[in-house]
């Protein structure tokens, strides 16, 4: 049972990480964006002097910079950056219970049964986190998942 109760709580550590890394990457993105945006739209006002020589040049931008106003609220990835943290700090959160339950667990006196009761019950608190957010779509960025692996293995190590 320890070896189970460690590798979720090693693995609900790596996903509070990760979730974080990928919230910051999202809102990063988001801002990203909404500047491009901000100044597409300020220049194509202000500069009516290079309307003239360019304006093929500036009708693609601003053209451009419309459809990506159009279709932000769609992209998941830049709407999703509140999701990303809330999910974040519930890992965060069951990944003490996991903590305590590890060290409970290592206890002379442990009662098997009652920590395995105490096991599935946090599993099943994963999984309700899972479902509350399955409208979000955590991308895959190798990046922040070899970071996020490598933040986990230094944050175990240093403290256990």
């Amino acid at each position: 049972m320890q070896d189970r109760i460690w590798t979720n709580l090693a693995n609900i550590k790596f996903k509070c990480f990760y979730t974080g890394k990928v919230s910051k990457c999202s809102y990063h993105v988001g801002n990203i964006y909404s500047i491009f945006l901000a100044l597409a739209s300020a220049t194509s006002v202000v500069t009516w002097a290079i309307w003239d020589r360019y304006p093929l040049v500036w009708a693609t931008i601003v053209a451009f910079s419309q459809v990506l106003h159009i279709v932000k609220p769609h992209i998941p990835f830049v709407k999703n950056d509140r999701e990303f943290i809330e999910q974040s700090l519930l890992f965060d959160s069951l990944y003490l219970s996991y903590e305590k339950l590890w060290f409970d667990n290592r206890k002379v006196e442990a009662d098997e049964n009652q920590i395995e009761e105490r096991f599935y019950n946090l599993r099943q608190k994963e999984h309700e986190i899972s479902s509350r957010f399955k409208h979000v779509v955590c991308p895959n960025f190798k990046r922040l998942i070899k970071s996020s692996d490598e933040e986990t293995d230094k944050y175990l190590e240093t403290n256990y």
